[in-house]
């Protein structure tokens, strides 16, 4: 059955984009929502009584909220030399913990025979060696920190500010999460002026778009997305999402924009790249054979594209852990400090405090605090829990 609904919104169709004359103001017209669609978006609310189910730990009921402030007890306190406040109301679980693991410990080599001896120098340099080799592989450099993942909740996560790979296991062959800093004092400068073109490019498009408040796990802050998606109407596959009242104000500008999206699609599949080749390609791989187009509102396969949807963020988003529901092998992400009145990369002090990206499952976290330049990361967002921890900032501050 289907339920007509009042919406301002546009969909494109597989055929066309709905467009609307320059000089005329685009009626609002009753739109056809799917089953699943009227389902989820026209329910009454739950009872606010009963206790919500968490989705990151299965078969126990209780606030998914109360999931985040635990991970954030867990999380060790933060480098003093950022200058930033401990975290808000809380203690950490293990006191006086070390940002840095601890060396495993080893029994002592009391009567040992120099054969033994020998064997035990020659495992460990074979290890170090299958180490460096996956992460030459891996994320191109051999000279990267590497971390095998502890998936005990008893302990503290590990907070990371600089380059490193998440392996699943000691053996070295199943990635958690690449990752990779790049700071704005040893960026070359034709890179940055392509992040900053991308900074502005986003602030312009969320000029044309209201934010997505139907994303479950986020509460806080607001998220824009581009390109193709599920369609809400009925008897449509896919469609973009753009606000006509929005674009009928400057539609020209709105066009023009769009136009760019090809170089912002080439730009963010070069990063994914040059992070990891074998999880670009595995991606691209699994999207070709699709021939679904890329970021760009018109429905033309693009050959070189690696995707055809874009989410970002602003606002000190947060969300609660969860794991995605993509069908794409690996997601890839970008973090940019950026003013949001200007769309100018922030190359001082980012003001504001929180935003922490953690694997609280795997015991394993991103700290940006203090960091001056961009983060990127890749990791299989359908198989490992992730979550943005909340974040502060001043009032009059516009960094985000």
């Amino acid at each position: 059955m289907n339920h007509p609904v009042e919406m301002p919104y546009v969909t494109a169709s597989l055929n066309q984009v709905t467009q609307t004359q320059n000089d005329v103001k685009p009626p609002r017209r009753l739109i056809q929502l799917t089953k699943a669609c009227a389902k989820k978006y026209l329910n009454p609310p739950p009872n606010t009584l009963e206790t919500p189910i968490c989705k990151s730990c299965p078969g126990e009921a209780h606030d998914p909220l109360e999931c985040v402030k635990d991970i954030q007890r867990r999380c060790p306190r933060l480098p003093s030399v950022s200058g930033l406040p401990f975290r808000i109301g809380q203690s950490p679980l293990i006191k006086n913990a070390p940002t840095t693991c601890a060396p495993c410990p080893q029994p002592a080599p009391e009567n040992l025979l120099n054969k033994l001896l020998r064997h035990r120098a020659f495992k460990s340099a074979q290890q170090l060696q299958h180490q460096n080799d996956a992460n030459l592989k891996f994320a191109g450099q051999e000279q990267i920190m590497a971390h095998v993942c502890r998936k005990n909740r008893d302990i503290n996560i590990r907070m990371f500010h600089k380059s490193f790979i998440a392996y699943a296991d000691s053996c070295c062959k199943h990635i958690v999460a690449i990752v990779k800093f790049y700071p704005f004092a040893t960026m070359d400068s034709s890179l940055m002026a392509r992040f900053q073109n991308l900074s502005h490019h986003l602030i312009a498009q969320s000029k044309f778009q209201n934010p997505n408040y139907s994303n479950g796990p986020a509460y806080a802050g607001h998220l824009f997305s581009l390109g193709w998606r599920k369609a809400y109407e009925s008897k449509t596959t896919v469609g973009i999402t753009r606000i006509a009242e929005k674009v009928s104000r400057d539609r020209k500008g709105w066009e023009d924009l769009q136009t760019h999206l090809p170089e912002v699609n080439r730009f963010i599949g070069e990063r994914f790249e040059a992070l990891s080749k074998p999880l670009f390609d595995e991606v691209k791989d699994h999207f070709q054979p699709l021939e679904a187009p890329g970021l760009s509102p018109d429905f033309i396969t693009n050959p070189d594209a690696f995707t055809c949807h874009l989410s970002f963020t602003l606002n000190n988003f947060a969300n609660q852990c969860h794991s995605d529901r993509d069908s794409s092998p690996y997601t890839f992400f970008t973090w940019l400090p950026i003013n949001k009145s200007t769309g100018q990369l922030v190359e001082g002090p980012l003001v504001g405090f929180g935003g922490e990206f953690v694997f609280p499952k795997h015991g394993f976290g991103i700290d940006f605090s203090g960091f001056q330049g961009v983060v990127e990361c890749a990791w299989k967002a359908t198989h490992f829990a992730h979550l943005t921890l909340p974040s502060t900032t001043p009032i009059s501050s516009s960094h985000t």
